[in-house]
């Protein structure tokens, strides 16, 4: 047999169902009443006001004379928000749908592209600002080089009060040549005369065999420093 709670059930169904099957809602509700629901009842039960279940219920009982238990005016505005409804929940065409999601396309690739050049820019500032390092310490190792090359320069050719000139008035002092002048300079403070005066000969034809004057040869410690600096 069914219940009062089956018959209400069924009513909100057809209520849910639209304007058509309000018959089927009234007789439902009426037959609810008949086993003793109240109007009240009724009306939480299908989720309407009483007011409404008590029209409906009128419109019942006069057969139902009208297209509608709530008049021509209530249909009419019930078909405008109907309508109102149906338009907002117009689902999009497929060109429509396509369009959306080309611009969505289209943003996520403008989105990527400005994430991509702000990498770039940031790995940019970065190789400028390593590039700019290794340049001063360039700079920095060039200078170094340089003061090491002028302090080394100044400590061979410099001895004493006096230089021996490698390359006086354009003419070149072979190794071979320069190394034998200088032993035999360093022969001169021998303690045997013989040994003096042979290196002071040797020395003499070193010189003439470099057509240079002694001047030329030797030049003060001051000049050699001054040259090195």
């Amino acid at each position: 047999m069914i219940t009062v709670a089956d018959l209400l059930s069924r009513a909100r169904n057809a209520i849910k169902s639209g304007e058509t099957a309000l018959h089927a809602a009234a007789e439902d509700i009426a037959a609810a009443q008949q086993r003793g629901a109240t109007q009240r009842q009724i009306a939480q039960a299908v989720g309407k006001s009483v007011g409404w279940v008590n029209r409906l219920l009128k419109w019942r009982l006069s057969g139902y004379q009208d297209d509608t238990a709530f008049g021509p005016q209530a249909k009419a505005s019930r078909a405008r928000v109907q309508a109102r409804e149906r338009k907002k929940g117009k689902p999009a065409t497929t060109g429509e749908q396509a369009q959306a999601a080309a611009e969505r396309a289209r943003a996520e690739t403008a989105k990527a592209e400005a994430a991509k050049a702000k990498a770039d820019a940031k790995k940019s500032a970065a190789d400028a600002s390593k590039a700019k390092a290794d340049a001063r310490k360039a700079e920095a190792d060039a200078a170094k080089a340089r003061a090491n090359a002028r302090k080394a320069n100044a400590k061979s050719n410099t001895s004493g009060f006096f230089r021996l000139r490698e390359n006086a008035l354009g003419k070149d002092i072979d190794a071979r040549t320069r190394d034998r002048l200088v032993k035999a300079l360093g022969m001169l403070g021998s303690a045997f005369d013989g040994e003096r005066l042979s290196a002071a000969s040797a020395v003499e034809q070193y010189r003439r065999k470099l057509g240079l004057t002694w001047d030329e040869l030797i030049i003060p410690a001051s000049e050699a420093e001054a040259r090195a600096a």
